[in-house]
């Protein structure tokens, strides 16, 4: 059936699919309808599924983290949960702009540092005309020197005005790119001043002015760069290190991996059957995707995903790369490349239209229909590439097919937030995997991720992942306790002395579970509603935590465990327990293997416990034979509690029964727990000496500034960059090419300088009284002790102690204190 009117320009046509085959009931959001919509597979169980990989040019960040460990929970709930039998393929883009210019750049970069070797007078001034360069295109000012650059930053607010900005947040990255390089010059000059030119002064100079260097390189050598060699081996080492983050995240491996570079000749090919159909053509060796032909002709709709973002030109341009120049040959602005001519310095293959290499999007078409054949039940991506580039994917796919739904179900994942900013690579905003590793588990991380709608914005700082980190302590406490509670149980199992322990409150646990179950089912069909399916779980430990609480001689651990096993079975769905790891209930930790499984190394595993028991034995002992003090040994069996075993992952629980309760966790998970502990208390204590620091800084920039008269604040060297000409009071009134100042400039002025004026009043109070301090101090404190007593030149008097004379009494008596306003 047709979800919508193909014949309007505004709404996206939709076929849902059909077939005879049983239905799980599941309903996905579908981003072509931008509705839910019930999943059918076109062939039975089995579902094809295409998922954009990574552009492999640099770290993978918690952008990539978003997308494919969302996608990885709704893989995992699909093939694990409701048992659809995927065939999942992803890409690897090792042929893009992006790695072309960064390929060519830090070749180039390690080039020059290798032939200049050390800190030389030319490498500096070869930074100095990158950075005047990089001024001059980036943020659009002429600078000839040091003294000018630091003119622009004061009349730019050091980057920050809102003038300069004018809301693009490249600005305020460029300025910083060029802030550090214009840093890293002035060091340099003072190191060949000074005589420090060696190899580490070099590449002090280059590390810091990175950005700049390389990008004046590149435009200088760039088109000299050639060799397939050097753009494949950056790709390469990046798609190596992405599936390292992968594995770390514990994010399943597609079952069919494609590269672009492996699918050239098929790409070709493609692109010949969409100009025979007539819907591209070729001009000067590239070839355009014809909007024009396409929309609205033979039952085509362009731009299914958002309609109303045809014609952004914006966007098409971002979509076509930072090296195609292609408005010229082009019929119309938004028509896209399918082939790009390729010009020097850029990896070129044989075509029917010359030497060049495929756009992005023709990239994905091909790999995906090569593998999955002309129709794809499943794509998957992030919500950035909707458009343009799963919308040209989808209008070059059904051109060269020449059907109307080359995909049935297109799932978007939300937008990433980093501490309430949109992420975003270009703009440098965003967290590396690796680094975000160092600060939380993967299993953090996921239930981050498990505890936000996919399709939603989802917001990553310390507030949500300290959420997270609560969620998971609910788990694992459960688990452990539900362990520990069963093992104990079978333990001291006896035989029955015919007293029935399943009763009402078992019951009614049982039917807490039945409906959990119900709730979790319900949730995960309606589109992958993991939010309210771990609201279920939590609801039903916090229940059965309230039915633990009747205490062990009244509970029948049989429901406590059939609960442990439900909710490991889901969380095991979600992927917060690492493939491979048996099916014991909770994380699966202090797995060692079972009859014919992996030999067990016991003496490894028991002796670090012993290690633990012998030192108390000896340490008892001692004090028993030093006479038994009893405050001793409960300190050292808190220590043996808090400190030894908790290393060792076992949790020594004391209850008021007098029965201690053993439990299981994580060691690394403890320890880590331990360092949060502790590194918040060092924070707290940073803080606060920081803030220390902080204040007397201020203090004293304040003093510094007062010093200023406001008559002459207007005329320092920095400040006669900007203007020309000053009145009587020493307002300026003209700029620096000797026009007069506008009346808001002017008012602006004379509104900093009488702030100026107020705090250099305040400033001669405070030397008035400093002096008349320091001529008291004279009359009243003995010559050889007036150190000690005036500080800071005399702006802060000390209390003296005093007696007859005598410092150090023990009743202290106030000679003189004075604090100018000044200080504060």
């Amino acid at each position: 059936m047709m979800s919508s009117n193909s014949d309007s320009k505004s709404v996206s046509p939709w076929t849902q699919p059909e077939s005879t085959y049983p239905q799980t009931g599941l309903a996905v959001y579908n981003s072509i309808t931008k509705s839910k919509v019930p999943f059918v597979p076109k062939d039975g169980n089995n579902v094809s599924w295409y998922g954009c990989g990574p552009t492999v040019y640099d770290a993978s960040h918690m952008g990539h983290a978003c997308n494919y460990m969302t996608f990885d929970i709704i893989r995992r709930i699909m093939e694990d949960y409701l048992n659809y039998d995927l065939n999942v393929v992803m890409n690897i883009t090792d042929i893009d702009d992006k790695i072309i210019v960064r390929a060519r750049q830090k070749h180039l970069l390690q080039k020059y540092q290798e032939q200049q070797n050390v800190l030389t007078k030319q490498a500096v001034e070869d930074v100095e005309s990158a950075f005047f360069s990089f001024v001059k295109e980036k943020l659009g000012a002429l600078i000839a020197n040091v003294s000018e650059w630091n003119a622009f930053a004061l009349s730019t607010g050091n980057g920050k005005d809102q003038a300069f900005t004018n809301g693009d947040p490249k600005m305020t990255m460029y300025y910083s790119a060029a802030e550090a390089a214009a840093s890293a010059i002035k060091t340099a000059h003072e190191n060949v001043a000074g005589g420090k030119t060696g190899k580490e002064e070099l590449a002090a100079l280059l590390s810091a002015s990175e950005d700049v260097v390389a990008l004046w390189l590149d435009k200088r050598l760039g088109s000299t760069v050639t060799e397939h060699r050097i753009f494949r081996d950056l790709a390469a080492y990046w798609e190596k290190d992405f599936f390292e983050d992968m594995d770390a995240l514990n994010v399943r491996r597609p079952n069919v991996l494609t590269r672009v570079s492996e699918f050239v000749p098929e790409i070709v090919r493609f692109v010949q059957r969409i100009i025979d159909n007539g819907y591209a053509y070729e001009s000067e060796g590239s070839v355009f995707f014809d909007v024009a032909a396409f929309d609205g002709k033979n039952g085509h709709f362009y731009a299914k995903l958002e309609p109303t973002a045809k014609g952004n030109l914006r966007r098409q341009e971002d979509g076509e790369g930072s090296l195609s120049v292609h408005s010229s040959s082009k019929r119309s602005h938004s028509d896209f490349a399918l082939w790009k001519a390729s010009k020097p310095g850029e990896p070129a293959w044989p075509s029917p239209w010359g030497s060049g290499r495929p756009g992005w999007h023709i990239e994905c078409s091909v790999m995906a229909s090569e593998i999955l054949g002309p129709h794809i039940d499943l794509h998957t991506g992030g919500i950035d590439l909707a458009f343009p580039h799963h919308d040209n994917e989808m209008a070059q796919s059904e051109a060269c097919f020449e059907n109307h739904q080359w995909v049935s179900y297109f799932l978007h994942a939300g937008h990433l937030h980093i501490e309430g900013s949109k992420m975003s690579k270009s703009l440098k905003n965003f967290v590396t995997i690796k680094e975000a590793l160092k600060k939380n588990t993967a299993r953090q991380i996921r239930i981050l991720f498990l505890l936000s709608q996919w399709d939603s914005n989802l917001y990553y700082d310390s507030n949500s992942m300290e959420g997270a980190i609560s969620v998971e302590r609910t788990f694992s406490n459960f688990f452990t306790n539900t362990n520990a509670l069963l093992r104990e149980f079978r333990l001291r199992q006896e035989d029955s002395d015919g007293t029935r322990r399943f009763q009402g409150p078992e019951l009614e646990l049982m039917e807490a579970l039945n409906d959990t179950k119900g709730r979790v089912h319900a949730a995960l069909l309606d589109s992958f509603d993991t939010p309210l399916a771990m609201r279920a779980l939590q609801e039903i430990i916090a229940r059965t935590n309230i039915y633990l609480q009747r205490g062990r001689a009244s509970i029948d651990p049989q429901i406590v465990e059939s609960v442990a096993l439900y909710v490991t079975k889901i969380v095991r769905v979600f992927g917060l327990v690492n493939d491979g790891v048996g099916s014991s209930i909770g994380w699966g930790l202090g797995s060692v293997g079972s009859d014919g499984g992996a030999p067990v190394d016991r003496e490894s595993i028991v002796l670090p416990v012993a290690n633990v028991l012998s030192n108390f034995r000896d340490a008892v002992r001692d004090i028993a034979l030093a006479g038994g003090d009893k405050k001793a040994l409960l300190s050292l069996c808190d220590k043996v509690r808090d400190q030894d075993l908790p290393d060792l992952g076992i949790i020594i629980d004391d209850h008021g029964d007098g029965r201690a309760l053993v439990k299981f966790a994580d060691p690394e998970l403890l320890r880590r727990e331990r360092e949060q502990r502790e590194a918040e208390e060092d924070a707290r204590r940073q803080k606060k000496d920081a803030q220390a620091r902080e204040n007397e800084a201020k203090r004293q920039l304040r003093l510094q500034k007062a010093k200023l008269s406001p008559a002459d604040m207007f005329r320092t060297p920095e400040m006669r960059l900007l203007y020309s000409d000053w009145d009587e009071s020493g307002l300026p009134t003209k700029d620096s090419e000797g026009a007069d100042l506008t009346k808001s400039k002017l008012k602006k002025l004379s509104k900093e300088q009488a702030a100026q004026d107020k705090l250099h009043s305040e400033y001669l109070n405070y030397l008035q009284y400093s002096s008349i301090a320091a001529r008291a101090l004279r009359r009243v404190v003995k010559p050889e002790l007036r150190s000690e007593v005036a500080k800071r030149e005399g702006v802060a008097i000390k209390f003296a102690k005093w007696d007859n004379g005598k410092a150090g009494a023990s009743n202290p008596v106030p000679v003189i204190e004075t604090r100018a306003k000044a200080e504060n």
